[in-house]
């Protein structure tokens, strides 16, 4: 069947497991299809990464399958994992880059044992992977350049990533064969290997971790803000739609149109207005005319969307197509109904492109900063394994047949290494051998002088060589414990070094005479040095002699007193620029207790400091525009007054002119035909009119009325003072006693407690509550309104609560918008009373907010502060 050879050597990284397949190894087998379906699962499962982007596993499964059965099991593997490929992006091309880097790798394995396996992944990606893909997606999909870079990026960080993970794995364990049955333990691993994966585990892991997180947290931003564009043109456009079908629907189409022309957020969105069924009464889109019959839900795949009820419509291409691609060609649609009483439905598409443009734009920096990060390190882990283990490689060979080349030759070629333990084991050896050497000579100079104390000597060599073997016992095992700790203590520095390069601060520390002995990279960058080059200087040699007096005083006086030492100052980095930073220091101690140093982290705030200075002039501009609104408001309200009380003068002194024709007409001799014309016009058609357009007046006059009160609130002075709430509604109960008697209702009012506001506006507030639970009382029910309070740590709750007709789930929001009735058209009012009620309560410090349910009632919660120092003076 097939049979791959164990192999392991100490020059190179490659492990190979021994193991067979024949009919009487059953297990082996069993392990294969495993893997096979593992790999299969690895790409079936693939993790969503962003915009139609997958990570796939499977590629870990076939690697494992071309290390532990050989090149030619490897590639059927990787044409059943790759093989869902075809359902998953819609394009059988995948298989081919797939299935090669099993090819590639396995036949550079194989020609190059020295090769480990994630050098050969990330040569194929380099070399062979990257140019397919960018052949088949170019040239044969007619895909977009940005597109194909980003695919050339994610599957070779992809592929090098998933050879780590093989790698670990076969680190780990590895199936063998003993005797027939197969069995997993950990196989044996040279040094080299193991460091080498330990590096690049320690880079390229977090690195992909982070990679992920951040490219689903640009994906989740930029579909939260296709959603809210949506959302925002779908009120809009509702709100405008209502308010000019307020009167009438007949309002004509190139006015509808022009109203959700103005309505869309963006520009690429297609607002289309359709009756229930489907024929469209305007759009922004030229190609639907009115008229027409427009679904579109129709056409397409269609996916829903957890958030106000989008849902997202897939094109079902009609030749193979990247999934992502077929992502870009989407387009995100909201469907609502217009309500105020049409049975009109506002349909908004937004195509997805712009955003993932911008999505595949964001990641394409991501993948290639970690690909470069990967490749660096797959560098470093290479060169610095090699340099680690190579005096220990030296050294297996110097004293392999120790004894016997000791009686031959001298030994002089012993390796030399960097790392104490290591190189104190070396001198232990070297010691050793001398010791032999010197004990082998004695040996023979006793056999040809001293015959006759042969004997005694062999009893002083047996216990010579007794205690040298205890000794070298003893050397073995505190090297061995030596090596231990070193790895130990190696394995620490690397995190702690990793740790805080990952920090995007600059991070330095110092010893007791002010000498740099180490950074992070942040600090690297930013002063454009290398670590070699910072550590031994003092602030005087990296900053400005003036900076520098200012760190190093700081420096010294953190020295003397201990602690925490936090002060801002500003910095020039590498740039030339000026940065406002945060200093943080602190000093540490030696084993005694003795200040032996200090370490500092610097934080840029240039930034927040830009963006404070930003806001605060924003506010003062806010605070202008408000200011010039309401003086806006307040002219047009009181300059349309005069207009109106014309109107209003000329119409009554119509319908009297109107009265004194028919007086006059009543009295001439006219025929009856005539007479029958002119009587209806007269006395029925012109006062209906002349009442049609007094009525209107009204309305406008009640609407610029409550305009003046709003315009007016915002300018109106506040007087802070302790109320007595419970009198402060009695008497406004009082004052509406007529309207409670009318409207048979009852008004429970409990022992309220004291806040600190404004007496004529609390009046105001809870006249509105009042007055409201009485218009919207219900006709099943006698009206019965509670007015209650309770106190907290902060202010005080009060609670308007009623068990009239409720308030719909969907209504809560917009009854605090201006102009905005629950029932405009069998209730009086403006809607001007609970928009009044909140900007009164954000002047004072506090909070209103209601909770209803239909046919049951209503509550509204009002929340003061009730000392001085809560209140919020508007």
């Amino acid at each position: 069947m097939g049979k791959s050879h164990y192999h392991l050597s100490m020059r190179g990284f490659m492990v190979t497991v021994p193991l067979q397949i024949t009919r009487r190894s059953a297990r082996s087998f069993l392990l294969l299809l495993a893997l096979m379906a593992m790999g299969f699962a690895g790409n079936y499962f693939a993790l969503h990464l962003f915009a139609g982007f997958k990570y796939l596993f499977g590629s870990i499964a076939v690697m494992l399958v071309l290390r532990i059965f050989g090149i030619w099991w490897a590639i059927p593997a990787a044409i059943a994992a790759s093989s869902w490929t075809i359902v998953l992006f819609g394009h059988p091309y995948a298989m081919i880059w797939l299935c090669g880097e099993a090819l590639f790798v396995g036949m550079l394995v194989k020609r190059e044992t020295a090769w480990n396996l994630i050098l050969c992944d990330a040569l194929y990606w380099i070399f062979a992977g990257s140019p397919l893909i960018w052949i088949f997606f170019r040239y044969v999909m007619d895909v977009p350049v940005n597109g194909t870079v980003a695919a050339m990026l994610m599957y070779t960080v992809i592929g090098i990533t998933n050879a780590l993970a093989a790698s670990l794995a076969l680190t780990v364990f590895s199936p063998r064969e003993a005797g027939g049955v197969m069995t997993c333990s950990p196989p044996p691993i040279s040094m080299q290997s193991l460091l080498f994966n330990v590096l690049m585990t320690i880079v390229a892991i977090p690195a992909l971790i982070v990679m992920i997180l951040h490219v689903r947290n640009s994906e989740e931003f930029r579909q939260h803000e296709l959603y809210e564009s949506l959302f925002d043109s779908s009120r809009v456009a509702g709100y405008e739609l209502r308010l000019a079908t307020r009167n009438s629907t007949a309002v004509p189409v190139d006015e509808l149109q022009e109203i959700l022309l103005k309505s869309r957020i963006r520009s690429n969105q297609k607002l289309i207005l359709t009756d229930r069924a489907g024929r469209v009464l305007a759009s922004t889109d030229n190609s639907l005319l009115p008229g027409s019959i427009h679904d579109p839900l129709k056409s397409g795949e269609i996916r829903p969307v957890a958030e106000y009820g989008i849902v997202q419509r897939l094109p079902l291409p009609a030749s193979p197509l990247p999934l992502w691609q077929r992502t870009m060609q989407s387009v995100y649609i909201h469907k609502s109904e217009l309500g105020g009483g049409t049975q009109w439905l506002l349909t908004i598409e937004t195509p997805y492109a712009p955003y993932q443009a911008l999505i595949i734009s964001d990641q394409i920096n991501s993948l290639l900063l970690l690909l470069l990060f990967n490749l660096l390190a797959l560098a470093i882990s290479v060169v610095m394994s090699r340099r680690l283990t190579a005096p220990m490689r030296i050294l297996s060979q110097v004293t392999t047949d120790l004894p016997e080349r000791l009686m031959r030759e001298k030994i002089s070629s012993w390796p030399v290494s960097r790392v104490a333990e290591v190189d104190q084991l070396i001198s232990n050896f070297r010691d050793m051998s001398k010791a032999l050497s010197h004990r082998f000579q004695e040996i023979t100079y006793i056999n040809e002088t001293l015959e006759l104390r042969v004997e005694e000597r062999t009893k002083q060599l047996s216990r010579a060589n007794e205690e040298l073997q205890k000794e070298i016992v003893e050397r073995q095992m505190t090297a061995r414990q030596r090596d231990h700790l070193m790895e130990e203590l190696i394995n620490h520095v690397r995190f702690l070094q990793t740790l805080i390069d990952a920090i995007p601060n600059s991070i330095f520390y110092m010893d007791s005479n002010g000498l740099y002995q180490g950074c992070n990279r942040s600090f690297e960058e930013k002063w454009g040095l290398s670590r070699e080059e910072i550590v031994g200087k003092t602030v005087y040699d990296l900053f400005p002699r003036q900076d520098a007096e200012i760190f190093d005083r700081a420096n010294r006086q953190l020295s003397q007193e201990g602690g925490v030492q936090i002060y801002e100052t500003q910095l020039s980095y590498n740039d030339k620029s000026l940065h406002s930073v945060i200093f943080y220091k602190a000093t540490y101690q030696d084993t005694s207790g003795k200040t032996d140093g200090l370490v500092g982290t610097i934080i840029d705030i240039t930034d927040r400091k830009k963006a404070e200075t930003d806001r605060d002039r924003l506010m003062v501009e806010l605070q202008q525009k408000n200011k010039e609104l309401e003086g806006i408001v307040y002219v047009a309200s009181h300059d349309l007054r005069s207009p109106l009380v014309n109107v209003q003068g000329f119409s009554r002194r119509l319908a009297k002119s109107c009265a004194e024709i028919d007086v006059i007409i009543s009295a001439l001799e006219l025929p009856r035909e005539a007479r029958e014309r002119l009587s209806p016009i007269l006395s029925a058609s012109i006062p209906k009119s002349l009442g049609f357009i007094t009525s209107s007046v009204e309305k406008m006059d009640a609407l610029l009325s409550g305009l003046l009160r709003l315009s007016r609130l915002g300018r109106a002075a506040i007087c802070f003072e302790q109320l007595d709430m419970h009198m402060l509604v009695s008497n406004i109960i009082e004052s509406m006693a007529f309207q409670i008697e009318s409207a048979s209702a009852t008004i429970n009012v409990e022992k309220l407690a004291g806040c600190l506001a404004d007496r004529v506006q609390m009046g105001q507030i809870f006249s509105n509550l009042i007055d409201n639970a009485i218009k919207y009382r219900s006709a099943e029910r006698a009206l019965v309104v509670r007015v209650s309070s309770e106190e907290f740590s902060e202010g005080v709750r009060y609670c308007v609560e009623d068990n009239g007709i409720g308030i719909p789930f969907d209504q809560q929001d917009k009854i605090w918008e201006i102009f905005n009735r629950l029932n405009p058209d069998n209730t009086p009012g403006e809607g001007l009373g609970l928009t009044m009620a909140r900007r009164i309560i954000d002047r004072l410090g506090g909070s209103i907010w209601v909770e209803s349910e239909t046919d049951v009632g209503s509550r509204f919660y009002v929340v003061l502060p009730k000392s001085q120092g809560r209140a919020q003076h508007g």
